[in-house]
């Protein structure tokens, strides 16, 4: 079986180094098992620390470094409790746009 399957991927490969298309979709077909399925990207829901370091590509250790020099935007139901991160805020921060402590409206 894993024969079969490398000859479909180099098949696949060359078809797209030829410049044919259905060889592209043949190789995504045989990537996708492999592959993490992103959240979408204009879902912008609540994440917790893990998910929020994961996003921006970072460790969880910087994450928290970023949160105590208060450059990335988070939000917590109680001091020390678990902190909480909308998306715009992780980009924001990765684009190094300092977080300024706003309110958020709730509507």
């Amino acid at each position: 079986m894993m024969l079969g399957a490398a000859r479909e991927s180099r098949e696949a490969l060359a078809a797209v180094i030829a410049g044919d298309e259905s060889g592209l979709q043949r190789l995504a077909d045989l990537l996708a098992p492999y592959l993490q399925v992103p959240v979408a990207v204009s879902e912008d829901r609540w994440m917790n620390s893990r998910e929020a370091a994961e996003y921006a590509g970072t460790s969880l250790r910087a994450l928290h470094k970023a949160m105590a020099a208060r450059e990335v935007h988070f939000e917590q139901d109680c001091r020390g409790g678990k902190a909480w991160f909308k998306r715009a805020d992780i980009d924001a921060w990765r684009r190094g746009e300092r977080a300024a402590s706003r309110l958020r409206s709730t509507a």
